[in-house]
């Protein structure tokens, strides 16, 4: 139950956040060239919320799915001979451009906006630090053919990746998916030794790894691990930060803050040991000591059993570790950029957005990719409540790749859509006179069932995420 009311309260303050913009850039640019606003409504519906300020009425409406500028038009109605000069059919095209344009523009600058503040408050990620190569991945294969093993090391960190810098997994990740949209065969990175007290070794190896076996259209399919680029495990003391209530330990009495010291009575000496004890016994009762408050305590504990990603039954206790700052500091990377360095980055990660955007929709309608990559308002609201949970850096990230998509989104030249709009007027300049109204008419029959179809796709594809959980 709360975590439907953390999705309303995210969709709802993410939503609102970025149609609040796009409509006050209209808005703004209209009343700049004098053009008379009746109305600007934050959702469509009945107003829950309204007020009159000069000549426009301010609105909040029930379905917080958009937002809209009304315009004076002698188009949608009889227009007072005061007001023709300020009605916006009789404007310039130009000024029609300005005004349209002006919406998902300002979508794309405050992604950028967004973008700077993540980058200029020092974003952290997890580094990405390798242990071994399994045997027959590419990654073991890629140093064969270097005559190279990871044996001369404890842990590697993955510094580079098709010759961009890589502060952590999260990185990685955005460099993968990027390489795959764009159709690479291959993904060039650099390893280096990396050690917990002295850092990063200067000496390291580049390799080239194949992603012929990578499926874009899977994108739990665990790309990772098919490359052999395990994440190393973290030495972690094994102290209880997390506990669900009614998960086999919560209901054993284990509390957050407890110290695991024995499994089945074998000493355990770090988090991890502590989960590869735990999964090798599924559904078993297990004996578990602890240290709680300075007393030692033994629980009998009847785990449960899940599906591995493996295909085979492991173990799970209900438990989470204890992370803190100081354990996790060799093992996380902050970049401090500053304000001009931190610009740079913002803007050069939104350029990466786009390209990445745009090769997903051109792959999308030359049917490369499946129209399961849609996502519809139930899974933006998911998002949104974990984000929001999540921390200020996380909403931030969300918010910004909301809007830079709704920017791109209304670019495009579908009818009904600002970019319909701005096709009309560029069609408008070439052919020295308005498209008749009976054209822009079946313009928007045509936009308007293209995009209810988008929206029932995306929808259905919700429901389906849900379905499997």
């Amino acid at each position: 139950m709360m975590s439907i009311l953390w999705s309303l309260i995210g969709f709802v303050v993410m939503m609102g956040v970025i149609v609040t913009v796009h409509e006050w850039g209209h808005f703004q640019v209209a009343r700049w060239f004098n053009i008379k606003v009746t109305r600007f409504s934050i959702g469509f519906g009945k107003a829950v919320f309204q007020r009159r300020r000069g000549e426009t009425d301010y609105q909040i409406g029930a379905i917080p799915l958009g937002g809209y500028v009304k315009f004076v038009d002698e188009r949608e109605g009889d227009v007072t001979p005061e007001d023709l000069p300020r009605a916006f059919n009789r404007q310039s095209v130009y000024k029609r451009i300005a005004v349209v344009s002006a919406g998902p523009l300002i979508n794309l600058l405050l992604a950028l906006l967004v973008f700077w503040v993540m980058f200029l408050s020092g974003p952290v990620e997890v580094r990405a630090l390798i242990h071994s190569a399994p045997q027959s991945s590419p990654l073991q294969q890629a140093l064969n053919l270097q005559g190279q093993d990871l044996s001369a090391s404890p842990l590697w960190q993955i510094s580079e990746a098709n010759g961009q810098e890589i502060q952590g997994w999260k990185s990685l990740h955005q460099a993968l998916l990027k390489a795959l949209v764009a159709q690479q065969a291959t993904m060039q990175i650099k390893i280096q030794p990396y050690d917990p007290v002295s850092g990063m070794s200067d000496r390291g190896i580049s390799l080239s790894l194949p992603l012929s076996m990578l499926d874009l259209d899977k994108a739990n399919q665990g790309w990772f691990a098919l490359l052999g680029l395990k994440p190393a495990a973290i030495s972690m003391p094994a102290v209880v930060g997390k506990v669900l209530p009614d998960g086999p330990a919560g209901l054993a009495g284990v509390e957050a803050g407890d110290r695991i010291l024995a499994f089945n009575d074998l000493a355990v000496n770090d988090w991890q040991a502590f989960v590869e004890q735990i999964q090798k016994h599924p559904g078993e009762e297990i004996s578990l000591r602890v240290e709680s408050a300075g007393v030692e305590q033994v629980y009998k504990v009847l785990l449960d059993s899940v599906n591995g990603s493996d295909g085979k039954l492991h173990g799970r206790i209900g438990l989470g570790v204890e992370v803190t700052e100081e354990a996790m500091q060799p093992y996380v990377q902050r970049r401090d950029y500053g304000a001009v360095g931190a610009l740079n980055e913002a803007w050069n990660y939104s350029l990466s957005m786009i390209e990445m955007s745009l090769g997903m929709l051109q792959r999308l309608i030359f049917g490369d990719i499946g129209l399961s990559h849609l996502s519809g308002p139930i899974s933006i609201a998911q998002y949104s409540g974990e984000a929001i949970q999540s921390g200020w850096i996380s909403f931030l990230s969300l918010l910004g790749l909301l809007s830079l998509s709704v920017g791109i989104l209304n670019l495009l030249p579908i009818p009904v859509l600002d970019g319909g709009h701005l096709l009309y007027y560029l069609i408008e300049i070439v052919k020295g006179s308005p498209l008749s109204e009976n054209a822009m008419q079946l313009g928007q029959m045509i936009g308007l069932f293209v995009i209810l179809s988008l929206t029932f796709v995306a929808l259905f594809n919700d429901v389906i995420r849900i379905s499997h959980g």
